[in-house]
């Protein structure tokens, strides 16, 4: 399917949604519910656009001539499941694990894995504690931020990730002692 084809349908469900949840949980006018579904579907539907750009962009540069197959099990397993034997698999999953992390360590993706939690909580408390005192109103946003932080976790993840997938037989760098020597390397006097 094309990108953009995505990102209109994207949009439309989400401005549908967004509507249909404006009307039941907050206002009891459509005409208000179809316009705040318009102002946010549209945005929604051109950032699902270019998000699905940047992936498509990272899946079609990973290394190797791999079949559409190949490519899906690399994606797979640069997130999880067992290390591939094929080494030109692997080789894909590594380099994908590595865009991932790439992504993950740029200045703005790290201040916004920290401040939309804070914000989102914020939120909800403010929901709560307001005149409504509505518990369900901030449950979305207590969800949200429980999202945002997983997320924030995920560097760590991807750095495990690249470590079996850079050392599949479970080989590992060893550790140096705190004393600064390997006790494994040391003379026998």
């Amino acid at each position: 399917m094309r990108t953009w084809l995505t990102g209109i349908l994207t949009g439309l469900l989400y401005g549908v949604l967004f509507a249909l949840a404006t009307r039941y949980l907050i206002t009891h006018h459509w005409t208000s519910a179809l316009i705040a579904g318009a102002a946010t579907g549209i945005p929604f539907g051109i950032v699902m656009t270019v998000v699905q750009r940047r992936t498509k962009a990272l899946f079609a540069s990973l290394p190797g001539d791999l079949t559409r197959q190949q490519r899906g099990r690399a994606v797979r397993a640069s997130r999880r499941g067992p290390v591939p034997a094929d080494p030109a698999v692997r080789a894909a999953a590594l380099e994908f694990a590595r865009r991932q992390l790439e992504r993950y360590q740029t200045r703005w993706m790290r201040v916004l894995l920290v401040v939309l939690p804070i914000l989102f909580v914020l939120t909800a408390v403010s929901n709560l504690l307001g005149d409504d005192r509505s518990w369900w109103r901030a449950v979305p946003q207590l969800a949200a931020a429980v999202a945002f932080t997983v997320m924030a976790f995920e560097p760590r993840r991807l750095r495990r990730r690249i470590a079996l997938l850079t050392f599949p037989g479970g080989y590992r760098p060893r550790r140096v002692s705190p004393g600064g020597c390997d006790p494994e390397k040391e003379e026998l006097a």
